[in-house]
């Protein structure tokens, strides 16, 4: 396949040359006959309009070969630009921060089932922890999340590991996981189903389109398992507890483009699953629902902007009509500009957090809380190589009052391989809904094992979080194939928010064994520190 630069090559060296056919007949045809000779301006023109060909197709190689580069680099999770780092466009070696992309590339080759399968395959990652620090906020398109979407509807999973504090808030202290979802850019239709042990059973189907203003992508899927069993345990077949599940899930993703710098995308997403149905005395029911409408502006520039309201939902409750149910809704604005060697953004959140525990029949009484934030920050490019980017959030909080979290990082560059950086950033976070008002419990057993009783208890006592976090590290580009990284961080969090169990057991008539009761309260720990090395080595064979 020659590019569009080769085939204009060939159109106007077909213009300048269209005489050339039948002048190579006559060549050929002048060994018998004689022969008008060729003026020089002719043949000039034929050499010229060739070398230019020739030339193109040299291009079009080197872009094949960039494209063979483009493979490895994606098989080693390097991505050259990603925006969840400072929620602008930028280049990985101009970022001062460690920045991991699992692709959908890297997702359909090894066959990942879940996010949380795909990210413990990234150093350093265990489930939603980034070097054994949990305060780590998760997104979906760059907004917050109490679900993952399907693993079909992923384009790629964006890891920033350290400190993200001003942008985003301090449950992003150990970093920040943002899954960009695909939009439907071509016409196309896919099912799968699967079947295992345990009678599992999963049914999938996709969609996806686009008519030129208006795209879409839509997964829906419903799964199936009966639980676990333990050969040889006593007494016999002992079920693994809740192994089961009957699951629904669907994802919905509009986009509508108004021109090439504006555009307006609609999400919806939803999952619930049951378990306990085989055997059990308590089933429960776990719901989310999440919708979110933006509107983009200003795309394809350096300094994007947005305008977003979300809703999210989500629900546990059981068959003995215990009950906790969280919203998380917001709207949130950002706006850039860029000004000489600056580029400066702006943004403004309002998060509201409801929870609302306890017995169905009671109809508690929903406690919320509003937190309105503010950041700007400016990111300095200075010469090519050094990038400075310093920061600033203030959080007013309707129970806590207002806080400052500033930041700074600097990252320099000495060749087009190779970045060292540096950041520190301040830390503040305040205690949710449920981590202040929530108090409710649930119960959960089989007729053979004993049988559990399971509280949550909050304490509107709690304080603020409040700390400082910093990263050294540096990056190099060994070649198409081979990239290392080696960064040191340290993080400390004075009040940190933290849950305790208060275990006890009874005795139980009702089942054999005995009761155990587990009561999980919300408190203040002293102070959390974690410090560490993370060593990166990545090769393609």
């Amino acid at each position: 396949m020659v590019s569009k630069k080769t085939e204009r090559a060939i159109i106007r060296a077909d213009n300048r040359t269209r005489w050339a056919l039948p002048l190579s007949f006559a060549l050929m045809a002048g060994v018998f006959l004689p022969l008008s000779p060729v003026s020089a301006a002719e043949a000039e023109g034929v050499e010229a309009s060739t070398a230019e060909i020739i030339e193109t197709l040299e291009d079009d190689a080197a872009e094949v070969e960039g494209e063979v580069n483009e493979d490895s680099l994606r098989y080693l999770l390097l991505v050259d630009s990603f925006e969840t780092a400072e929620r602008i466009p930028t280049k990985r070696l101009a970022t001062p921060s460690e920045v991991v992309v699992i692709t959908s590339y890297e997702i359909d080759a090894n066959h990942y089932q879940s996010v949380e399968e795909a990210l413990s395959h990234v150093n350093g990652m265990i489930r939603y922890f980034i070097n054994g620090n949990d305060r780590v906020l998760r997104l979906i398109d760059g907004r917050r999340t109490f679900i993952d979407p399907p693993m079909k509807a992923i384009d790629r999973i964006e890891i920033v590991k350290g400190g993200g504090s001003a942008l985003y808030g301090s449950d992003a202290v150990g970093g920040v996981i943002n899954i960009i979802t695909k939009k439907g850019d071509h016409d196309e239709t896919t099912v799968d189903v699967n079947t295992g042990s345990w009678h599992r059973h999963t049914y999938e189907i996709t969609n996806q389109g686009n008519d030129g203003k208006l795209g879409w992508f839509i997964d829906a899927s419903i799964g199936k398992s009966r639980p676990y069993k333990y050969r040889g345990s006593t007494p016999s077949n002992t079920q693994d507890l809740y192994s089961d599940y009957d699951s629904n899930a669907v994802s919905l993703r509009l986009d509508h483009r108004f021109d090439d710098r504006n555009s307006l995308t609609f999400d919806v997403l939803h999952n619930s699953v049951k378990q306990g149905n085989y055997d059990y005395a308590t089933s429960t029911f776990d719901v989310g629902n999440q919708v979110a409408l933006t509107y983009s502006f200003k795309e394809g520039t350096s300094t994007p902007g947005f305008l977003r309201y979300f809703n999210n939902y989500q629900s546990d409750s059981d068959s003995n009509k215990m009950k906790s149910n969280s919203r998380l809704q917001g709207a949130d604005y950002q706006n850039g500009w860029e000004l000489g060697q600056h580029k400066l953004i702006v943004g403004a959140e309002w998060h509201q957090s409801a929870d609302e525990s306890g017995y169905i029949d009671f109809g508690d009484v929903k406690r919320k809380v509003n937190n309105q934030a503010y950041y700007l920050q400016d990111t300095i490019t200075m010469g090519d190589k050094w990038t400075v980017v310093p920061g600033t959030r203030v959080d007013r909080n309707s129970q806590f009052g207002s806080q400052w979290s500033p930041k700074i990082a600097a990252n320099y560059s000495p060749d087009d391989q190779t970045k060292i950086y540096a950041s520190w950033g301040r830390v503040y976070q305040a205690p949710n809904a449920r981590q202040l008002y929530s108090d409710m419990w649930f119960s959960s057993g089989m007729y053979d094992i004993p049988y559990y009783l399971h509280a949550y208890t909050g304490d509107s006592n709690l304080k603020p979080e409040a700390g400082h976090t910093e990263t050294i590290g540096i990056e190099h580009d060994f070649s198409d194939k081979v990239n290392a990284s080696l960064s040191v961080f340290n993080a400390k969090v004075g009040n940190y928010l933290d849950t305790i169990d208060d275990v006890s057991y009874y005795e139980n008539s009702l089942w054999p064994g005995y009761l155990q009761y587990v009561n999980q309260m919300y408190v203040n720990s002293s102070a959390d520190k974690q410090h560490g090395v993370d060593l990166n080595y990545r090769q393609k064979l």
